[in-house]
Formats: structure tokens, sequence, C-alpha cells
């Protein structure tokens, strides 16, 4: 029984556009997890940046605690210093209180440094505070659009797969069962457009029978993958 390659090719045709259509619906999902996963990454980032700036900042206030400590204990002994009661004592006054003011110097120098640190942590915190926002944002858009595209996909391919069951009502009966078995297998690739030399699919060279047999508009089916080819348009078998 010859077969009409009008009909595959536009069999091939709604496939394809099936194929289309299942591809951006696994896309459209995918794009909004990568959006929920940017946003969850730029609140992580802004977490760990405050944490940052609030150990920065207790560390600098211990710091200057320490100083403050040690300041008002120099305080005090410049005061004894008056009231020694030997050379002895004052020189050991005099050394402690030049050890503790080097030891604060040193200390004013850490907390000089872990106020710039401060400043630049700050800014951080501005940063990916925005940036946290952002991603609400884009990820809000991005749903919404997926949302959108998502139903008109869904109608369109309800559309097609209607149009493709009423066509493939016309293909021969003894055709029918193979084409059924290889299309919910294969999808797409259960067709192949030839130009009666090689296979649109998988590029097998067609034997000079096969090309008598796509003259006589014969089934036929690929021997390397197995598709039902339709000769391509425009294109004999001679």
């Amino acid at each position: 029984m010859s077969v009409d390659f009008g009909l595959l090719r536009t069999l091939h045709r709604m496939h394809r556009q099936l194929a289309d259509i299942d591809q951006r619906l696994r896309k459209g999902p995918l794009q909004v997890k990568i959006a929920t996963q940017n946003e969850a990454s730029f609140a992580g980032e802004l977490d760990a940046t405050k944490l940052r700036q609030k150990e920065n900042r207790l560390a600098t206030d211990r710091k200057q605690m320490t100083m403050n400590e040690r300041d008002a204990k120099v305080q005090d002994m410049q005061a004894k210093l008056n009231a020694a009661g030997s050379n002895k004592e004052f020189q050991l006054l005099k050394d402690r209180i030049a050890a503790d003011q080097q030891a604060s110097s040193v200390l004013a120098d850490e907390i000089f440094e872990m106020l710039e640190r401060q400043d630049k942590i700050d800014a951080d915190v501005v940063v990916a505070t925005e940036n946290l926002e952002k991603s609400k944002i884009d990820k809000k858009r991005i749903t919404e659009k997926v949302t959108l595209e998502m139903k008109a996909l869904r109608v369109e391919r309800q559309r097609i797969a209607e149009e493709l069951a009423e066509s493939e009502k016309k293909l021969p009966m003894d055709v029918k069962t193979d084409y059924r078995r290889r299309a919910d297998a294969k999808g797409e690739d259960a067709l192949a457009e030839t130009d009666a030399i090689t296979c649109g699919n998988c590029q097998v060279h067609l034997t000079a029978q096969m090309k008598a047999s796509l003259l006589m508009k014969q089934i036929l089916f690929c021997q390397g993958c197995g598709a039902l080819y339709y000769l391509k348009e425009g294109v004999t078998a001679y």
C-alpha cells in the first residue's frame, strides 16, 4: 500500500512542534528554579555579610573597652607617681605606664584598622541588600512570565496534539501499529525526511531498492534508526 508523503510530512512537523513545546515546558520551571536559587544565594550572602558586620563591631568594641580600661589604669598609675615611696616604686610605675601606653598605641592602630574594615563591611551590607532585593524582583517577574507562558504552551500543545491525532487516523492500517510504537518511543524521531540518498535523522545511505520503494511511495523504515521515511518535498527518487 502506498503512503502519502504529504501526510507524513505533516505528522513530522506536528511531532517537532510538540517536541519544541515540551522542551519549553521543561525550560520554564528551570528558569524559576534558577531565579529561586539566585535569591537564596543572595540571601545567604547578606546573612554572612551581616554576621561579619556584627562580629567586627563586637571585636572593635572589645578592643575599645580594653584600651579604655588600660588608659584608666595609666591615669591611676600616673596619679600614684607623686605618692611613690621610693625611687624603685617610682621607676616601676613609670615602666608600667610606658608599657601600657605602648600597648594602647598598638590597640589604637588595630581599632583604626577595624573601623576602616567596618566601613567596608557596612558598604558590603548595602550592596548585598540591594542584590537580594533585585533578585526578589527578578524572581517575581520570571515566575509571572513563566506562569503565563506555561499556560499558553499547554493550550497550544493540546491543540496540536488533537490535530496530530486526527491526522494519524489517515495513516494506512498496515502502518499504524509500527508508526504508533515508534511515535510513542521516539516522538519526532519516529519519522525522517530523506532526499533519497541518506536518512535525515541518522545519515544512513539508502540502497537502490529503497529508492525504488520510495518512488512507488511504499511504506519504508530506515535500516539505521528505524524511522518511517517520507521523501523530501521537491525531490524525486530517481
